[in-house]
Order: structure tokens, then sequence, then C-alpha cells
């Protein structure tokens, strides 16, 4: 009677792992169809609110907001310079977005030193467009949100 038991323990252990293995990193969206759709430019989006490191606190959109838009700026490498790109509100869907992600970025809050960004990984499940899910936020992967946003600590 002991033997069953522990086959039924591992089985369920090792379902358990394979499932956390696949939920560590985003799923895209491999069903976008665009046959008709011409595209006459197409973006690089990032999606990103900032939160507080010890709450979790969204610090642009949360109640008593401790940051503006205006104190973010995020910038692209570009050959070897970092060159600033526009970063948009939207507030009905409480967050922060450039149309002009690469792979190699910086985010500056309220002029502090440069925080370096790698994105790991772009979907591209829009027409047009492709939306960075996993980034490297100094040495720490951050993965999107099922609305492809990204939450920087600070």
């Amino acid at each position: 009677m002991k033997h069953p038991f522990l086959i039924i323990l591992a089985s369920l252990s090792l379902f358990v792992s394979c499932k956390k293995k696949s939920e560590l990193g985003y799923q895209c969206k491999t069903d976008l169809i665009c046959p008709a759709v011409v595209c006459v430019a197409y973006w690089s989006n990032l999606h990103f609110t900032i939160t507080d490191k010890a709450t979790g606190r969204d610090l642009l959109f949360g109640s008593n907001p401790t940051l503006t838009a205006a104190d973010i700026k995020l910038y692209r490498k570009q050959n070897s310079p970092y060159t600033e790109v526009p970063v948009l509100v939207d507030n009905n869907k409480k967050r922060l977005f450039t149309l002009q992600a690469s792979d190699t970025m910086a985010l500056q809050i309220k002029n502090e030193a440069l925080q370096y960004l790698l994105v790991k990984k772009f979907c591209a499940d829009e027409c047009c467009a492709r939306n960075a899910v996993e980034v490297k936020h100094e040495g720490k992967l951050l993965i999107a949100n099922e609305e492809k946003m990204i939450r920087f600590r600070y």
C-alpha cells in the first residue's frame, strides 16, 4: 500500500515542477493573423509603471503618487550613445509607454543615476508592433503581466 502512494506523490511533484517551469516566462500568443495589413511603421512598445521596492505600491498612478511622468526619462542605445525617447502617459490603463523600445535601454527617475534595462524578450502578438515582455532591470528579470506591462521597482 505504501508504494502506490509514493508513485502518486512522485508523479504529482513532477507535474507541479513542470508547470512552474512553463510559468517562468511570458507566453507569447502564436495565433496572430494579419494578412491584409500593410504596416507603414513597425512599433517596439514598452508599457511600464514604477512601484515602491518595499510595498509594491504604484508610485505614478496609485493613491498619493510620489512621482509624475515628468520625473521619468527613458533612453535607448543606438549604436554607441544613449538617445532619449518619448515617454507617453496612458491614464486610462495607468501606465507609461514608449513606441521606440530597443534591446538596450536605460531608465532615469528624478535625475538620479541611469538604471540599465536589457529586453530579453519581445512578443510580436499585434499587427505592426512588438511588445517588450521580459526585461532585465539592474540584474533582475521582470516579466510583464497579462496586459504586457512591466513594473519597475524604485
